[in-house]
C-alpha cells in the first residue's frame, strides 16, 4: 500500500512538471529576426529587437510580426490556437487584397522560436519571418500592453 501511495505521489509531481514546462513565462525577450523570401539566397533583413510577453490566455501572448515596414505588423490576430507549447494564430489585415499571415511557434519557459508565412495582398509576394527569442529579464509596466 505504501508503495502504492508513493507511485500515485510521484505520478502527480511529474504530471506537474509537465504542465509548468508548457507555461510562457511573461517577460522581457531578445529576439533575432530574420526574413525568408522565396528564390532570394541572401537578403539583408536581419534585426535583434525586443518584445515584452504576457500570459494572457486567449491571446497571442504578445507575439507579433516586427519586421520593419510590413503591414501585418499591425493587423489584428485570430484563430489564436494553443495545444502544449505550440501557439499559433493567423494574422488578416481588413479590406480587399490585404496582406494575411499564418504563425507558429514553439514556446519554452526561457525562448521561443516562431515561423509567420506572409502573404502580401495584392503583389503575389510570399515571406517567411523567423524569429528566434530568449528572455533577458522583467518586463517593466511601461513596456506591457
Amino acid at each position: 500500500m505504501c508503495r502504492q501511495m508513493w507511485a500515485v505521489i510521484l505520478l502527480i509531481l511529474c504530471m506537474s512538471q509537465v504542465r509548468a514546462s508548457d507555461q510562457v513565462f511573461a517577460g522581457l525577450y531578445e529576439v533575432d529576426v530574420s526574413l525568408e523570401l522565396p528564390h532570394v539566397l541572401v537578403a539583408a533583413t536581419r534585426k535583434t529587437t525586443t518584445l515584452c510577453l504576457n500570459e494572457d490566455e486567449g491571446t497571442a501572448f504578445g507575439l507579433a510580426v516586427l519586421s520593419d515596414n510590413n503591414p501585418l505588423a499591425n493587423c489584428p490576430v485570430s484563430a489564436i490556437l494553443r495545444q502544449g507549447n505550440a501557439v499559433s494564430f493567423d494574422i488578416i489585415c481588413p479590406g480587399v487584397n490585404a496582406a494575411q499571415g499564418h504563425a507558429a511557434y514553439r514556446l519554452a519557459q526561457t525562448n521561443f522560436e516562431g515561423r509567420i508565412e506572409m502573404k502580401m495582398g495584392g503583389k503575389n509576394m510570399t515571406m517567411t519571418e523567423v524569429q528566434s527569442g530568449r528572455r533577458i529579464a522583467d518586463c517593466h509596466p511601461a513596456q506591457q500592453h
